[in-house]
C-alpha cells in the first residue's frame, strides 16, 4: 500500500520544482547573456593585444621587410601568450609560421611544410590580408578546417607594418575557451554555479518555511483523524505540546486581533471539537440522569405491589396505593417521552410552565417515596406553609420540580440513618417559595459543599452508599434552567440540608 504523501511533502515538492524551473531559466539566460557579453570583451581583448603585439614586433622588422628575432622579442611574445592566454604566431610576408608559443599538434600536422627553411606554411586562404585588425570567432575565419571543436576557439589578426610589399606578414593570436583548470571551469561556469547555491539556500529557506506553514496543517489533518476515529478530546496544539489549546473563547483574553488565518483557522476547529464534546458529554449526561430518574419510581411501584402481595398493605388501602402506583407510571411514561424526545430530536424540550400547589406536589412526592421511608424506618415530618392564606401556588415545570424534590428527598433517605428523621419544609421569603428539606445524618463536610451538585460527585460519607452521583447534579440542572438557586448547607438536625427557590406566579 502507497504511503500518502503528506502536505509538507507536496508543499516543499511543490514549492522546489517551482524554484528550480525559475532558476533554471534564469541561469540560462543569464548564462547566454554573459557568455556573448564576456566572448565580445575577450574579442576586443584579443584584437588590442594582437594590434599591441604589432607594434612592438614591427620594431624588430628592418627596411628590407624580414622579420628578425631575437630572445629579447621571443620573451616578450611567450609574456604576452601568458598574460593574455592566447597562442601567439608570428607570421612573415611568406606566409610562414616563424614563431608560435604552442599550436596545437593536430593543426601544425595539416600545414604545409618548408623543409629548406623548417617553417610551417600557413594557407594563403587563412592569412590576413585585407591589411586591417579583426577578431572573430574562428568557425567564421578559414582557420575553421584546422581547429577541433571550432566553436571553441577565437581568433584576431594584425598585420604587420608594410614597407615594400602589399603584405610584410601578421600577428595571430588564438584562444582556446574551454577551461583546463578547476579554476578555469569555476570562472567559466560562475553563473550557473551561483545559481546552484542560491537554489540549494532556497531549499533550505522553504525547508524552514513550509514547516512553518504547514505544520499548524498537519496538526490539524492528525487531529481531525483521530476526532473521526471517536477521540473527542483531541485538541490541535501550536508550538511545544503543553501549550494553551487555542479556542475562540480564549479571543478576549489578551488574544491578537492580528493574528493570522491559520490561527485562527485552529481556534475554530478546536472550538468546533469542543462543541460537539460537548454535545457528546450533554447526551451521555441526560442518559445517565434518565436512568437515574427511571429506577427512583421503579423501586416505588416495585415495593407497594411487593407489599400489596405480601398483606402490608390491607386490601382497604389498595386504592390509595394504586392511585400512587398509576402516577408512578404516569412518570415513567413522561420520562420515556423526555427521552423518545431527546433520541429523535437531539435536545432536551423546553421547559413548560404551569401554575400548581407546591404542598400538594411535596405530599405527592412523599407518597411516592413511602415504600423507601418504611424500609429505614424514618420518621417524615412535613412544615407546609399556607402561603398566609392566599395558597402557596407556584409557576414553573411540574413535571421538572417532581425530578427535583424526588431526587433531594431520595438523598435524604439514602443518608438518613436507621429510624432517623426527614424534614420537608416550605416558606414563603421575599415573595419566593422556598423549598427545604433536611435529614439527621452525618451531614456534608465543609469541604464537599461547594462540589455537592457537581456530577458524579459523592463525599466521603457516601463512598459506600449506593448512587450514581448525578441526582443533585439534576436537581441543580432543572433548578437553574428555571433560573432559581439552589443550595446545600449544613442542618440544624445534624445532617445535610438542601433548599431551591420557586417563582410565584
Amino acid at each position: 500500500m502507497n504511503k500518502r504523501l503528506s502536505i509538507y511533502g507536496r508543499t516543499f515538492v511543490s514549492i522546489s520544482l517551482a524554484i528550480l524551473i525559475i532558476f533554471s531559466v534564469l541561469a540560462v539566460v543569464y548564462t547566454s547573456i554573459s557568455s556573448a557579453t564576456s566572448k565580445q570583451l575577450r574579442l576586443d581583448d584579443m584584437e588590442r593585444n594582437a594590434k599591441e603585439i604589432a607594434d612592438l614586433t614591427a620594431r624588430y622588422i628592418p627596411e628590407s621587410g624580414r622579420i628578425f628575432i631575437t630572445g629579447e622579442v621571443t620573451g616578450y611574445w611567450t609574456f604576452a601568450a601568458r598574460s593574455t592566454g592566447t597562442i601567439v604566431c608570428i607570421i612573415d610576408e611568406d606566409n610562414r609560421i616563424v614563431y608560435d608559443t604552442g599550436l596545437p599538434a593536430y593543426f601544425i600536422e595539416q600545414l604545409e611544410y618548408d623543409s629548406a627553411e623548417r617553417y610551417f606554411i600557413l594557407p594563403l586562404e587563412a592569412t590576413n590580408r585585407g591589411r586591417s585588425s579583426y577578431s572573430s570567432a574562428a568557425a567564421e575565419t578559414s582557420l575553421s578546417e584546422y581547429l577541433d571543436d571550432v566553436d571553441s576557439w577565437l581568433v584576431a589578426s594584425s598585420p604587420l607594418p608594410a614597407y615594400t610589399r602589399v603584405y610584410s606578414g601578421e600577428v595571430l593570436l588564438l584562444r582556446h575557451l574551454r577551461p583546463d583548470s578547476v579554476t578555469g571551469l569555476l570562472q567559466e561556469n560562475s553563473i550557473p554555479i551561483s545559481f546552484f547555491i542560491a537554489f540549494l539556500l532556497s531549499l533550505i529557506i522553504i525547508v524552514l518555511l513550509s514547516r512553518t506553514i504547514t505544520r499548524p496543517i498537519s496538526a490539524l489533518a492528525r487531529t481531525a483523524d483521530k476526532v473521526y476515529k471517536g477521540d473527542l478530546s483531541a485538541r490541535v496544539k501550536l508550538g511545544k505540546e503543553d501549550e494553551h489549546t487555542l479556542t475562540l473563547d480564549d479571543t478576549d483574553e489578551g488574544t491578537p486581533s492580528h493574528e493570522d488565518d491559520l490561527t485562527l483557522l485552529v481556534r475554530t476547529f478546536n472550538t468546533l471539537i469542543a462543541k460537539f464534546e460537548e454535545q457528546e458529554q450533554q447526551q451521555t449526561d441526560f442518559l445517565s440522569s434518565i436512568s437515574h430518574d427511571l429506577r427512583t419510581p421503579i423501586t416505588s411501584i416495585h415495593g407497594f405491589i411487593e407489599a400489596m402481595r405480601d398483606g402490608t398493605i390491607p386490601p382497604d388501602r389498595y386504592q390509595h396505593y394504586l392511585d400512587v402506583v398509576k402516577s408512578e407510571t404516569i412518570r415513567l411514561r413522561q420520562l420515556i417521552d423526555t427521552l423518545f424526545d431527546q433520541t429523535v430530536e437531539g435536545n432536551v424540550n423546553a421547559l413548560k410552565r404551569s401554575v400548581f400547589n407546591v404542598n400538594n406536589l411535596i405530599i405527592r412526592v412523599v407518597d411516592s417515596l413511602e415504600p423507601l421511608l418504611k424500609e429505614k424506618d424514618l420518621s417524615l415530618e412535613l412544615q407546609l406553609s399556607d402561603g398566609e392564606g392566599t395558597g402557596f401556588n407556584v409557576i414553573a415545570d411540574e413535571d421538572a420540580i417532581t425530578r427535583v424534590l424526588s431526587n433531594i428527598l431520595t438523598n435524604a433517605i439514602r443518608f438518613a440513618p436507621q429510624s432517623g428523621l426527614v424534614l420537608v419544609r416550605s416558606s414563603l421569603e421575599n415573595r419566593l417559595v422556598h423549598v427545604a428539606v433536611e435529614d439527621n445524618g452525618e451531614g456534608i463536610g465543609d469541604e464537599d459543599i461547594p462540589y455537592i451538585f457537581d456530577r458524579f460527585y459523592k463525599a466521603e460519607r457516601s463512598r459506600s452508599t449506593e448512587g450514581s452521583g448525578l441526582g443533585l447534579y439534576i436537581a441543580r440542572t432543572l433548578i437553574k434552567r428555571h433560573g432559581q438557586m439552589i443550595k446545600a448547607y449544613r442542618s440544624d438536625l445534624g445532617g445535610a440540608g438542601i433548599v431551591f427557590t420557586l417563582e410565584r406566579p
